[in-house]
């Protein structure tokens, strides 16, 4: 395969190569780096703005690399500023998607940009090239050449057939570009892109044309189609580069296709991480490590393609099933295969017409929740996905043997999505013997599975349910609590937190509901949606220990008992106060109560210190307050030495006499490091809850009396 990607890589070279041409400086140019533009919504002003993120380009400990924008009167140049150089490292956008004008200094709203794009008013400028060193990667200004040999690449590209192919306008399809007018997938590619995909689309069919016709040709065939459709991810106005590793990156880092804004071009013909011969390598490195692991003195392996709920199997002809089904809403699979179909289509055509013969992927049968694709009705689409799911799970049981295992991955947090997997496993006949959460998912991965995602996977191993009569809800309840609190102390033991640790615990608690025929309340079956949230109760519970108060001092303690006073990933925080916190938003507890600090994809605690401005005074907080606002409160009354103040402070609302008040008290002095000063300052209270109490009677005795003198 690789010397019949080398030699395609070649032939394309000297056809496009000087699209790519050097600068004065004559190293070899390993791609480039682009703003989208759009005009400023100023009337008065109405000039082209470079949408940068940020003028960094390098980020690393001993290299810093950034722009600095020239401006000129009607438009602005960049230039290349290093080390102590940098005077400025912000680009022009803004927080939710806004930008700042660099002319006239007023800010341009997202809803305008959109309002650009779509009606064809967003442009693109050239920022800087990278070349190649002795050294590593350098950064220069854009020359002439480097516009002639674009726009040269834009002449060719108009004889090109660009792909047309539109995909879903709905962001629930994962690619948010329509938004702003990229409706098609060839609006993905400017056009040298374009050009260059193309070039590579006709030079790999015309080696293909002369292989015999023979298995290894075929596979082949294949592989060379896949390296082209890889290509298609680097070679996209969607990608991204990476100011920390300095490497050219795929649009995918969150399962979706966000709208980016400056953009990276990588050159095909470069050796660095985009051009075309790394794509080689990373599909070589798969098949020598494949074939080493797992096929040397291994029988062959049998694929086939068609439909989970109708497979070519015998009946009881296998011990284990093993599928990952999707994830419910997480991600649209099928939506955005899209990016890929159109390219494998154009090389492999000829070979497999049976499978290339619609447009775009068939969607109608995948086992998702996808409103988009029923009319926008959720709960259509949720019962798609269940009944669809049940079909390929009773398919599996078919071909199972009796004693043989099905084991089915998934990595959702929401009880909705829990709950139409278990209503497919029932559905099935079958029932969870054991669940394994499995840490699966990389650890620098941008923002995993579109909001719904677990750092986890939990595997749910599945066999021939058998069940006996109906049981009461009262009766399961009690077994249910007992393995659910066992589970969370053995998961925590295995080092799972947050979100994982108590998704973890809802198979457990399945797997009792399931020796059962059903489990009946006041003479009618529970759902199982009810159960899960039940379960998810019994969980935080465990996690909280003896602490009962309200929902968000429960929910500051759940945190702080999780992640002491680390940083964690804000999406793992959030998925806490999703699953803990039922109603409630974790944007309210970070923007509203101050529960959380926030910063970028990074989340932790706010302790004292950052909430202290917002309850330092008993007139901020009264009864009705978050009991933690309360305890937060005599904690600064304390640190400032106001003993009188807090004094009065506690004995006004009777809170002195609240006892969960002090177990909330007790449970965060449990759990927050000993050297962190809100830890001190609750044991301080702690120690003087006596005399503090003594105190209050002493004064609520004296108030009796004056009420009493009538003073």
């Amino acid at each position: 395969m690789e010397r019949h990607a080398l030699r395609i890589l070649e032939r394309v070279k000297k056809r496009i190569g000087h699209l790519y041409p050097q600068g004065k400086d004559g190293k070899p140019v390993i791609g480039y780096l682009w703003a989208r533009t759009a005009p400023c919504s100023n009337p008065s002003c109405k000039k082209e703005i470079p949408l940068i993120r940020s003028l960094l380009v390098c980020d690393k400990k001993l290299k810093r690399v950034a722009l600095t924008m020239n401006i000129e009167s009607r438009r602005i140049t960049f230039s290349i500023a290093k080390g102590k150089e940098i005077h400025r490292t912000e680009g022009t956008m803004l927080t939710r998607g806004n930008v700042r004008c660099p002319f006239c200094e007023e800010t341009t709203p997202v809803a305008d940009l959109r309002t650009a794009g779509l009606n064809g008013k967003l442009g693109e400028q050239l920022l800087c090239a990278i070349v190649e060193t002795n050294d590593g990667k350098d950064y220069r200004p854009i020359e002439k050449t480097d516009i002639e040999g674009f726009q040269e690449a834009v002449r060719i590209s108009h004889a090109v057939e660009r792909p047309n192919e539109k995909h879903a306008d709905s962001n629930e399809a994962g690619l948010r570009c329509h938004n702003y007018g990229y409706k098609t997938f060839g609006s993905m590619y400017n056009g040298r892109q374009l050009v260059a995909m193309q070039t590579f689309v006709d030079e790999t069919k015309k080696t293909l044309v002369v292989l015999p016709q023979n298995s290894i040709s075929e596979g082949l065939t294949i592989y060379l189609g896949l390296w082209v459709s890889r290509m298609s991810m680097r070679f996209t106005n969607m990608g991204r580069f990476d100011s920390g590793g300095e490497s050219f990156q795929s649009p995918f880092s969150t399962q979706a296709i966000p709208m980016i804004w400056d953009y990276a071009e990588p050159n095909p013909f470069s050796d660095s991480t985009g051009g075309a011969h790394n794509q080689i390598n990373w599909i070589r490195g798969v098949l020598e490590r494949e074939q080493f692991q797992y096929f040397e003195n291994s029988q062959s392996i049998q694929c086939s393609n068609g439909d989970g709920a109708n497979l070519s199997v015998a009946n009881k002809a296998v011990d284990v099933v093993v599928t990952d089904p999707p994830y419910f809403d997480s991600i649209a699979y099928a939506d955005l295969s899209d990016f890929f179909y159109i390219w494998l289509k154009r090389v492999l055509v000829e070979m497999s017409p049976t499978i290339f013969t619609t447009p775009l992927t068939p969607k109608s049968e995948e086992a998702t929740s996808l409103k988009h694709r029923h009319e926008g009705s959720e709960e259509i689409a949720n019962q798609h996905f269940e009944n669809k799911l049940a079909d390929c799970l009773a398919e599996s049981k078919r071909l199972c043997k009796d004693d043989g295992v099905i084991a089915v991955m998934f990595a959702h947090q929401s009880t909705l999505a829990w709950t139409a997997l278990i209503n497919a496993i029932f559905k099935s006949r079958l029932n969870v013997i054991a669940t394994y959460p499995i840490d699966t998912e990389l650890a620098n991965r941008s923002v995993a599975l579109a909001g719904s995602a677990l750092s986890s996977s939990v595997t749910v191993i599945c066999r021939h349910r058998v069940y006996g009569a109906a049981a009461s809800y009262k009766d399961v309840r009690i077994e249910i609590e007992k393995v659910v609190k066992e589970s969370v102390e053995k998961f925590w033991r295995y080092g799972f937190r947050g979100a994982d640790l108590i998704v973890a615990c809802y198979g457990p608690a399945v797997g009792v509901v399931g020796k059962y025929e059903y489990v009946e309340k006041q003479g009618e079956p529970v759902p199982i949606g009810e159960l899960l949230e039940e379960v998810r109760k019994i969980a935080l519970s465990a996690i909280a220990g003896a602490f009962t108060g309200d929902l968000s001092s429960r929910f500051y303690f759940v945190v702080a008992n999780i992640y002491k006073t680390s940083e964690t990933q804000w999406d793992d925080m959030r998925l806490v106060a999703q699953i803990g916190c039922g109603e409630e938003d974790a944007r309210k507890f970070s923007d509203e109560y101050h529960f959380i600090i926030r910063e970028g994809d990074k989340a932790r605690l706010a302790l004292l210190r950052d909430r202290e401005n917002d309850i330092s005074s008993p007139d901020q907080v009264n009864e009705k307050s978050p009991l933690i606002d309360q305890l937060h409160c005599a904690m600064v009354l304390w640190k400032n030495e106001k003993r009188t103040e807090l004094v009065r402070f506690l004995h006004s609302g009777a809170r002195m006499e609240n006892d969960i008040l002090w177990k909330l008290a007790q449970s965060l002095f449990e759990v927050l490091p000993p050297e962190t000063e809100d830890r001190k300052l609750i044991n301080a209270l702690l120690s003087e809850r006596e005399a503090l109490r003594v105190e209050t009677k002493s004064l609520r005795t004296k108030e009796e009396t004056q009420i009493g003198l009538g003073i």
